[in-house]
C-alpha cells in the first residue's frame, strides 16, 4: 500500500515538476543570452557625494551615457543621455558639489551638470561651436573648464564654466580690439602646469596679434591685450601674462614647477623674474614628482618616497598655496603605481573648501578621500561591471535567475507551484533535525560550561519515544556564587540520573537557564586550525604589566584578519610586517611561532598532564579576554616539573586550582629541564638576553648568566609577564661541566 501512494505521490507532483524546470532552465538561458547584448564597457568613473554616489560613463547610439549608482547599493538610479560624435571626448570638473561634463557632437559644445541625485542641466543649448577637437580647443584648469572656439560665421568666442554656470563671450564685439578677430588657439606653454594662468593667441583681420585670458576677470569678459610692433611673440605673452596676472591679483612670483633635473623635485619658481627659487619642503620629500593643480588654492603634490622611483612608493600632499599648509593625502595613492600617477589620462579633483579629493583614471578607475577624516574609496571597471551582472546582466547567476523569476511570466508561476508542494514536504522532513540540533549547539555556544551537582529530580508526566521527561533542580558555583537551576530532560531507563549524579551543563547567565551536555559533544569540538605565514598589520597597547606591555596584535593571512592579545617583556619587540604562525581553538587566535623562531612539528611535541597549583588574575582585559598567571605542575614519568605561564582565557571560562590540563612540550628542552633540575642550584646574574622570534606566545632568549665566575648559557622560552633584563638576578639549575642552565625562579 505504502508503494502505491509513494508511486501516485510521484507521478502527481514530481513528474510535472521535473518537465516544467527544464522549460524554465531554457527560458531563462534564452533571457540572460539577451542580456548579454546590453552590457557595456566602462569608459570613465565618477564618485560624488562624497563617495556615496559613482558615476559610470558607457557607450550609447548618441555618444556617451552616465549612469548613477548608490555605491552602497549597487543599484542603478539614474541615466543621463551625453551627447557626443564619434570620437566621444570628454572633459570633466568638480563645481558647487556637482559633476560638469563637457561632449561635443556635431550641433557643438555641450556641457551636461549632474547633482548626486542624478539631475543633469545642459548649459550650452547649442550656442557654442567647438571647430577642431574637444580635446584641442577644451581644457580643465584649476577646478575651471575653459574653451575658445568659431561659429559658421568665422566669429570668434570664448567661454568659461565656473561654479556650475556657464560665461560666454563673443570677441567680434570687443571694441578693445582695433580689428575683427578671425582665429584663437592657446598660447604656447600656458595652460600647461607651472604657469599663473592660461591664455589664448587671438589673430586679427589686419594681420596683428591680441592676447586673450582664457579667465574672465570681475566684469565677466577676459582680459585683452595688444602684441607690440617690435615684440616678439615669447615677449609679448609674457608681458601680457603679468599685466593680466596682476588685473587678476593672482601672485606669478611664487608658482610651483617640477625641476627638470634629478630627482625631479618641485620648486618655487617666480614667472615674473623668469628664475627658480628652492625646492618646496614638503613634510617628506617628495621626488619624480607631479603636479595636479586643484583650485585657485591648493595644488596635490604627488611622487615617489626615493629618488629612484622603482625602490619608493608613491607619496602625495595637498598643499594650501595661500598658508602653506601641507595634508597627507597618502590613502588616495595607496593602490596606484608609479607609471599609473605619471599616466596623463589620472586626473585629480577638489572644490576650494571642500574636504573630498576625487581622482579617476579614464577606463580604469575611480576613486575619493575625505581629507580630514582619512575616509576612502575606490571602484575599478571590473567591479562596476560586477555591479551591472548583479543587476540582471551577461551571466547565468544566481542573481540573474531571481530577476528572471521575478518576470512572473506563466512558465514560472505553474513552475513555482508544481514544484513548491512536493519540496515543502520532503524538505520539512529532512531539515527538521538538523534544524534541532543547530538550535541545541547555539545554546551550547550561548553558555558557559561549569559542573553541577544534580539535587532533586521528578517526572513531568511527558513520555518522549517512550522515555520519561524529568525536571532537574541542577547546583553549581558561578563566579564564586552557589546558583540553582532546572532543566527538562529526556533520560534513559537504562542510564538514569540520580540526585548526588555530577553533570556538565551549559549555562546561559543573561537568561538564568541551562541545558545538560552530553559526553559526546564535549568529543566533538573542532580540531585546533592551524593558519601559517600570517602577516602582523597593526599592534594596538593595551596597557603596561609588570615590566612589560599587553599588546593586541592584528595578523592578515588569505583575506582575513585574526585578533591575538600577547604580553611583550622589556627588551622584546613585536614588529609590523613580521609572519607568524596562529592555531585557532574554539574561535580564538593564539601565536604558535612568530618570527625567525624554528617551526615545530606538531606530531612531534610532547603532551603531559599538568596540575594548575596556583591562579593569579592580572588586571588587564583585552577582547573578552582575562589575563591570568598560572603556576603549573608538570608531570613527565616519575618527575613533577614546576612552570610559570602567562595566559589569556575567555571571561566566561572558570580556572581552579586543582584542575588537571594537558600542556604541549619540546621533547628535547623537556629533557634537558629534567637533567638540570638534577644538578646543582644557585643564584646568577644576567649579562646579555638576545631574542629570537617566539615559540606559542612565550618569547624564546637566548640569554648568558655568570655564577661564581663562570658563564652559563639559558635557551628557553621565558615567561613575559615577567621577563628578564640584564643585571637580573636568576635561580637557576646548571651544569658546570656542559655550561647549561635554566631557569628555575625569575628576579621580582
Amino acid at each position: 500500500m505504502r508503494k502505491s501512494y509513494l508511486s501516485l505521490f510521484t507521478l502527481v507532483f514530481w513528474i510535472p515538476a521535473v518537465i516544467l524546470s527544464i522549460l524554465v532552465w531554457n527560458d531563462y538561458s534564452g533571457y540572460v543570452r539577451s542580456a548579454a547584448d546590453r552590457l557595456l564597457p566602462v569608459k570613465a568613473l565618477y564618485y560624488l557625494d562624497q563617495g556615496k554616489k559613482v558615476l559610470a560613463v558607457t557607450d550609447s547610439s548618441n555618444g556617451l551615457m552616465a549612469t548613477l549608482y548608490d555605491a552602497g547599493t549597487h543599484k542603478a538610479e539614474q541615466e543621463v543621455e551625453l551627447r557626443s560624435d564619434i570620437h566621444r571626448q570628454r572633459l570633466v570638473s568638480y563645481q558647487a558639489g556637482k559633476l560638469v561634463v563637457a561632449t561635443k557632437d556635431n550641433m557643438g559644445l555641450q556641457v551636461n551638470v549632474i547633482d548626486p541625485a542624478g539631475d543633469a542641466k545642459e548649459l550650452v543649448q547649442g550656442s557654442f561651436n567647438i571647430p577642431t577637437f574637444l580635446s584641442s580647443d577644451g581644457h580643465e584648469w584649476r577646478g575651471r573648464l575653459l574653451f575658445a572656439g568659431a561659429d559658421k560665421s568665422s566669429a570668434v568666442h570664448v567661454a568659461e564654466v565656473s561654479q556650475a554656470q556657464l560665461h560666454y563671450v563673443n570677441l567680434n564685439g570687443s571694441a578693445a580690439l582695433p580689428a575683427r578677430p578671425v582665429s584663437i588657439r592657446e598660447a604656447s606653454f600656458s595652460f600647461q602646469d607651472g604657469y599663473s594662468l592660461p591664455v589664448y593667441e587671438v589673430g586679427l583681420k589686419d594681420g596683428r596679434t591680441a592676447y586673450a585670458s582664457a579667465l574672465f576677470g570681475k566684469d565677466g569678459v577676459p582680459l585683452l591685450g595688444l602684441k607690440g610692433a617690435q615684440e616678439s611673440a615669447p615677449e609679448a605673452q609674457k608681458r601680457v601674462g603679468q599685466e593680466f596676472a596682476a588685473q587678476l591679483g593672482l601672485d606669478n612670483t611664487r608658482l610651483l614647477r617640477v625641476s627638470s633635473e634629478y630627482p625631479k623635485q618641485v620648486h618655487y619658481y617666480n614667472e615674473a623674474a623668469g628664475k627658480w627659487g628652492e625646492a618646496v619642503k614638503t613634510p617628506e620629500p617628495v621626488y619624480q614628482a607631479r603636479l595636479f593643480p586643484l583650485n585657485d588654492q591648493e595644488t596635490l603634490i604627488a611622487g615617489s618616497t626615493t629618488e629612484d622611483e622603482i625602490k619608493g612608493t608613491l607619496r602625495g600632499y595637498l598643499y594650501h598655496e595661500q598658508t602653506g599648509e601641507f595634508t597627507n593625502v597618502n590613502a588616495a595613492l595607496k593602490t596606484l603605481s608609479y607609471d599609473k600617477l605619471q599616466d596623463p589620462k589620472l586626473s585629480f579633483y577638489k572644490e576650494a573648501n571642500n574636504d573630498t579629493l576625487y581622482y579617476s583614471s579614464l577606463d580604469s578607475l575611480g576613486g575619493w578621500l575625505h581629507v580630514k577624516e582619512g575616509l576612502s574609496g575606490q571602484i575599478s571597471n571590473g567591479e562596476l561591471q560586477q555591479w551591472q551582472m548583479a543587476a540582471g546582466e551577461d551571466q547565468l547567476s544566481a542573481a540573474t535567475f531571481k530577476n528572471y523569476v521575478l518576470t512572473w511570466n506563466a512558465l514560472v508561476v505553474n513552475w513555482v507551484i508544481w514544484l513548491a508542494i512536493p519540496l515543502l514536504m520532503v524538505v520539512g522532513l529532512l531539515w527538521l533535525p538538523q534544524l534541532l540540533i543547530r538550535k541545541r549547539w547555539q545554546k551550547l555556544a550561548e553558555g558557559v560550561l561549569i559542573q553541577g551537582t544534580v539535587i532533586n529530580l521528578a517526572e513531568t508526566g511527558m513520555l518522549v519515544n517512550e522515555q520519561p521527561q524529568v525536571r532537574l533542580t541542577v547546583r553549581f558555583t558561578d563566579q564564586g556564587q552557589s546558583k540553582e537551576v532546572q532543566i527538562k530532560q529526556v533520560i534513559s531507563y537504562l542510564n538514569p540520573i540520580r540526585p548526588g549524579d555530577k553533570v556538565m551543563i551549559s549555562y546561559n547567565r543573561g537568561k538564568h537557564k541551562a541545558i545538560l551536555v552530553r559526553d559526546s559533544e564535549l568529543k566533538d569540538q573542532p580540531p585546533p586550525r592551524i593558519i601559517q605565514d600570517a602577516v602582523l598589520r597593526q599592534i594596538e597597547s593595551c596597557g603596561p604589566v609588570n615590566r612589560g606591555e599587553a599588546l593586541l596584535l592584528h595578523f592578515e593571512a588569505a583575506g582575513q584578519t585574526y585578533s591575538v592579545p600577547v604580553v611583550q617583556p622589556s627588551g622584546f619587540v613585536y614588529r609590523t610586517g613580521e609572519r607568524a604562525d596562529l592555531i585557532i581553538t574554539s574561535g580564538n587566535a593564539r601565536l604558535l611561532r612568530y618570527g625567525p623562531a624554528e617551526r615545530s612539528d606538531q606530531a612531534t611535541q610532547l603532551t603531559l598532564e599538568a596540575e594548575i597549583t596556583r591562579v593569579q588574575r592580572l588586571p588587564v582585559k583585552i577582547a573578552g579576554q582575562d589575563l591570568l598567571l598560572l603556576e603549573i605542575v608538570m608531570v613527565n614519568g616519575k618527575e613533577r616539573l614546576r612552570k610559570v605561564n602567562s595566559q589569556f582565557v575567555p571571561e566566561h571560562l572558570e580556572v581552579a586550582v586543582g584542575a588537571v590540563v594537558p600542556v604541549t612540550a619540546k621533547p628535547e628542552e623537556v629533557a634537558l629541564q629534567s637533567r638540570l633540575l638534577q644538578g646543582k642550584q644557585g643564584s646568577a646574574r644576567v649579562r646579555s638576553v638576545d631574542y629570537r622570534g617566539t615559540t606559542g606566545d612565550r618569547p624564546l632568549a637566548t640569554i648568558t648568566v655568570e655564577r661564581g665566575g663562570q658563564s652559563y648559557r639559558i635557551r628557553q622560552s621565558i615567561e613575559p609577564v615577567y621577563g628578564v633584563e640584564a643585571g637580573d638576578e636568576l635561580w637557576i639549575a646548571y651544569d658546570e661541566r656542559t655550561g647549561e642552565a635554566t631557569i628555575v625562579n625569575y628576579a621580582t
